[in-house]
């Protein structure tokens, strides 16, 4: 792979041999470029060859420009980044990746990648993080803002629900179009040969989520973009779309997983049951059925708690009767969920016939916590949503300002 990438260099550089390009004088080297590289290829487990390597170079390239300028930035608004810093950030990416402490040096060294190509990576990443982190109070969401979205999301109840992972490739000049969808294309196509999404989303993706492998979690219909809702409305778990365009640039959605809806399911609620079941054979005799039924009945009018039914569970020496705790109603089979659907906590069912036996159940805890996002994680995601406009903003400013000379 180095003599791929340096042959690229070699060709349309022959006076600049060893420098890929100069950003406001600093230079990034060929090496620096190897490097990153040899990282994405890892961490993404993407196939790399001749070809691929060639491909992607331009791509990386322009990744390691633009955290040169977002470095020189933040060290000029006066924002350092220590070893502490680094290190925090190393720990946390081996948390989210089930490394264990010392495994990500130990990643590297397996896959021949200087350690110093990490921090390199994460330096940037962090100084920006700062000087974003004091942009924050540009940035003022509204009450209404917040009621509009709960109010969207009330809507779209009855809607499935979407595990998201995205990759965010930002087209901030219109020149930039053809070669930003070209990206987002080798993307695609790095994907369908058996890359990592979520090793892409970290190493490409300009979103925020970038950081959490892409990972959006579960959402509501209506808290994507159209475009975006549209696609991913047409997707099976598992897929992965074709570039999607949208006003700001390129996504690459991969849906993950899919919950029906449930237009009643404004909360959620679990439930602490007790079973009381006697066992009856499909040949007992009526008089011996009565007796058992009997006894359920019994148990029904006496019982004033779950403790009531485990005691009587115990004198009948029955080994199917107990408790279980923290279920979902749609997770009990259907003649139980109807049966306790209307019951508060205490509350305890009519004579339930199934086979082999009849049972009763009391329910001994409920709990409803709602289902909708709070207001201040609303606020929250508004806010990085502004605060992602701002920062593509402030990158395309760096650029168009700087000096940056590309020797490959």
């Amino acid at each position: 792979m180095l003599f791929t990438v340096v042959s690229i260099s070699t060709a349309r550089a022959q006076s600049t041999i060893g420098v890929a390009a100069v950003v406001n004088d600093a230079p990034i080297s060929v090496v620096d470029l190897v490097e990153r590289i040899k990282l994405v290829a890892a961490s993404s487990n993407i196939p790399m060859n001749t070809q691929r390597s060639q491909e992607m170079a331009p791509q990386i390239l322009q990744q390691l420009i633009n955290e040169k300028l977002q470095l020189q930035e933040a060290e000029r608004r006066g924002f350092d980044v220590t070893d502490a810093d680094i290190d925090r950030a190393k720990n946390l990416i081996e948390q989210n990746s089930g490394l264990p402490p010392g495994g990500l040096d130990q990643f590297l060294a397996q896959n021949g990648i200087a350690t110093e190509t990490i921090r390199n990576q994460i330096r940037p990443q962090i100084a920006w993080q700062k000087l974003l982190g004091s942009m924050r109070r540009e940035i003022q969401i509204s009450d209404t803002e917040i009621d509009d979205n709960l109010e969207r999301i009330r809507s779209n109840q009855g809607k499935p629900r979407n595990n998201v992972q995205e990759i965010f490739l930002p087209v901030d000049n219109p020149q930039d179009e053809t070669k930003v969808y070209q990206n987002a294309r080798e993307v695609v196509r790095a994907l369908e040969q058996g890359a990592n999404f979520g090793g892409l989303a970290r190493q490409f993706s300009a979103s925020s989520s970038a950081a959490n492998g892409g990972n959006l979690g579960w959402l509501y219909s209506g808290e994507m973009a159209g475009e975006l809702q549209q696609a991913v409305n047409q997707m099976q778990p598992g897929d992965v779309s074709d570039p999607i365009r949208t006003i700001r640039g390129y996504y690459i959605l991969k849906l993950l997983d899919r919950r029906r809806g449930d237009a009643n399911a404004l909360t959620d609620v679990r439930l602490d049951l007790y079973q009381l079941f006697v066992p009856i054979a499909a040949n007992t005799p009526q008089d011996e059925v009565n007796t058992k039924l009997g006894i359920l009945q019994n148990a029904k009018e006496n019982a004033d708690s779950c403790q009531s039914l485990a005691n009587v569970a115990v004198d009948l020496g029955s080994e199917m009767s107990g408790k279980t705790e923290g279920i979902s109603p749609n997770d009990l089979a259907g003649p139980v969920r109807n049966a306790v659907a209307n019951l508060d906590k205490g509350g305890i069912s009519d004579l339930i016939k199934v086979d082999g036996g009849a049972l009763l159940v009391m329910v001994c805890d409920k709990t409803e916590e709602s289902t909708l996002p709070d207001r201040e994680n609303i606020r929250e995601r508004l806010e990085m949503e502004r605060l992602e406009i701002l920062a593509r903003r402030k990158l395309r400013e760096l650029r168009r300002n700087a000096f940056i000379d590309i020797r490959m």
